[in-house]
């Protein structure tokens, strides 16, 4: 999916792998490293959230908004 999304869509856009139910690790079936070093591999940014709990959900949004915020003043700006 990852190679059709950059085929189809601009190249700037800002691409987020997001692990989620990090409230069930016990039955985790990527490790976070697994998918932490595939992340860094393809230039995805990478967070791991529960919305169960809570945990990182608002982080996750911040961290996309973030990136392209940072990438709209690049392209604007040089």
């Amino acid at each position: 999916w990852l190679s059709e999304l950059r085929e189809n869509a601009a190249s700037n856009i800002v691409v987020m792998l997001v692990g989620n139910k990090t409230d069930l690790d016990h039955i985790r079936a990527v490790p976070t490293q697994t998918a932490r070093s595939f992340a860094e591999a393809d230039k995805l940014f990478f967070i791991e959230t529960s919305a169960l709990n809570a945990t990182n959900v608002e982080q996750a949004f911040e961290q996309l908004v973030t990136g392209i915020h940072k990438r709209y003043i690049y392209r604007v700006l040089g």
